[in-house]
């Protein structure tokens, strides 16, 4: 007798799992922006350049939506 696939998402430790990973990947995402906004505040030291500040506010903006993202991740899941 097959079973269902579906039945397997209907699994609470399955969906348990899935959340904890998706979390869990967020969280490297978010840190993973954090260190981008570093390394672009080091790249504006070494090349004075005119877009610098722009690229700056742009890693800033980058790494405040990964945080919301955990944020809003924790509210839905």
């Amino acid at each position: 007798m097959p079973t269902n696939p579906t039945d397997f998402f209907n699994n609470s430790y399955v969906l348990f799992f899935i959340k904890a990973a998706t979390l869990i990947l967020l969280v490297f995402y978010a840190i993973f922006a954090l260190i981008i906004i570093r390394q672009v505040d080091l790249m504006g030291k070494t090349l004075k350049t005119n877009v610098a500040p722009v690229v700056k506010i742009l890693a800033i903006v980058h790494a405040v939506f990964a945080i919301l993202l955990i944020f809003l991740a924790l509210i839905i899941l």
